[in-house]
C-alpha cells in the first residue's frame, strides 16, 4: 500500500502492522530495513532507512517542527537518515535533521535531536553517548 502512494521500499524491507506513515512519498527503505510495530514515521521531509536499519516498536521519526520564535509558527522540515546497521530502539524519538550513523544505537525511549556518531550507543533525553558498540558488522 505504501508503494502505491509513492514510498520507495525494497522488496526485502519490512513494515510491521500498525505502523503509521504520514506522506509515504517521502519514505525510502533499502534492503532489509525495518519499521517495527506501531512506529510513527512523520515524513514531512525525506526519511531514509539504509540497509539493515532497524526502527523498533512505537519509535517516532519526526521530520518536521515549527519555529516557535516566528509569529506565524512557521513549519520547518529537515530529513532524517537511519544509516546501515543502525538501531533505533523501542519508543525512541528521532527529531528533524538527525542522522543515526552506521552501527549507532539509540536506546529505548532515547531522544535524538543531534546526529548520532557511527558505532556508538546512546541513551537518555537528550541522548548522550554511553560507549562504543562492540560488533563484528
Amino acid at each position: 500500500m505504501l508503494r502505491l502512494f509513492g514510498a520507495k521500499i525494497a522488496n526485502t524491507a519490512k513494515v510491521y502492522p500498525g505502523t503509521n506513515v504520514w506522506y509515504p512519498r517521502n519514505l525510502e527503505m533499502h534492503e532489509y530495513a525495518c519499521l517495527g510495530p506501531n512506529v510513527i514515521c512523520y515524513c514531512m521531509d525525506k526519511i531514509v532507512l539504509e540497509r539493515f536499519a532497524l526502527v523498533s516498536q512505537r519509535a517516532h521519526l519526526c521530520a518536521g517542527t515549527h519555529d516557535v520564535d516566528n509569529a506565524d509558527f512557521r513549519l520547518i522540515t529537515r530529513p532524517i537518515r537511519i544509516c546501515e546497521n543502525a538501531w533505533v530502539a523501542a519508543e525512541s524519538f528521532v527529531g528533524p535533521g538527525v542522522t543515526v550513523k552506521n552501527c549507532a544505537v539509540l536506546g529505548a525511549r532515547g531522544v535524538a535531536v543531534k546526529d548520532l556518531e557511527a558505532g556508538t550507543i546512546y541513551a537518555g533525553n537528550p541522548a548522550k553517548p554511553l560507549r562504543v558498540r562492540k560488533t563484528n558488522v
